[in-house]
């Protein structure tokens, strides 16, 4: 971390977050602070502090506010949003994002890093119970009423989210949390050792791949078919009963 870097990640924790009349607010270096449309992920570091996000509908402790605003009352000033575990939490900013008003949390440095398969498993094991809980919250009746073309229509949504869920974790650990990018192999030519080209999109990890030039990376090929069959999760109860399983 340079010196710019440390200077500003410290002068969170001497700074005073002021709110406005319907409760939102950022200290200096958090006005224009957004959360990516891929989520943060844990443990996630901008500019030098470690960032943590905290929504209002999740936040146990503020179930009337949440209620207030879902119903479309404009001013969450009461909303005192609970701290991520963990010491040296100051509140950065309150501001509204697609999933609704959010609290952003930071101290600075880096705490609790994970090596990827840990963090892949703390990564998972969220977004996989977020996945399913979501659509349970959802279900205007028991499973078991369900007709199957409405169970296909909740489990095809589920699969969705899971299967985008495990293929997260799966670059994570592949990666072991490094910097990854997907590319394609445009060719391979073993001469004077292995040579390959890769063609890549445009973005910041190409500015990283260029900086190693000269050097070394790490390249890894994962086998994502296994850990991304769903064998017979997808099962439904039919409508129509077998007339072979009612005779037996």
């Amino acid at each position: 971390m340079n010196a710019t870097t440390k200077q500003a990640a410290e002068a969170i924790t001497k700074a005073t977050l002021k709110r406005n009349e319907n409760g939102y607010g950022a200290l200096p270096g958090f006005e224009d602070f957004h959360v990516p449309t891929e989520g943060l992920k844990p443990g996630a570091v901008v500019n030098g502090n470690e960032i943590a996000i905290v929504e209002l509908c999740d936040d146990k402790n503020a179930k009337e506010v949440a209620a207030f605003w879902l119903g479309g009352g404009a001013d969450i000033s009461p909303w005192v949003p609970a701290a991520p575990e963990g010491d040296g939490w100051t509140l950065a900013a309150v501001a509204e994002s697609d999933q609704g008003p959010i609290a952003v949390f930071a101290r600075p440095g880096v705490h609790g890093v994970l090596d990827g398969k840990a963090f892949a498993q703390e990564f998972l094991l969220g977004a996989m119970i977020k996945a399913a809980t979501k659509h349970l919250k959802t279900l205007s009746k028991p499973w078991i009423d369900m007709k199957e073309g409405e169970q296909k229509s909740v489990l095809a949504t589920v699969h969705r989210d899971c299967r985008e869920a495990v293929r997260d974790a799966v670059d994570i650990i592949a990666s072991n949390a490094r910097l990854t990018f997907q590319a394609n192999v445009d060719q391979v030519v073993f001469k004077d050792g292995v040579k390959a080209v890769l063609t890549l999109a445009k973005g910041d990890w190409a500015h990283s791949l260029a900086d190693a030039e000269g050097g070394y990376v790490t390249i890894v090929i994962e086998e994502r078919s296994k850990l991304l069959s769903e064998g017979d999760a997808l099962d439904v109860e039919p409508d129509q009963k077998s007339l072979l399983g009612e005779a037996a």
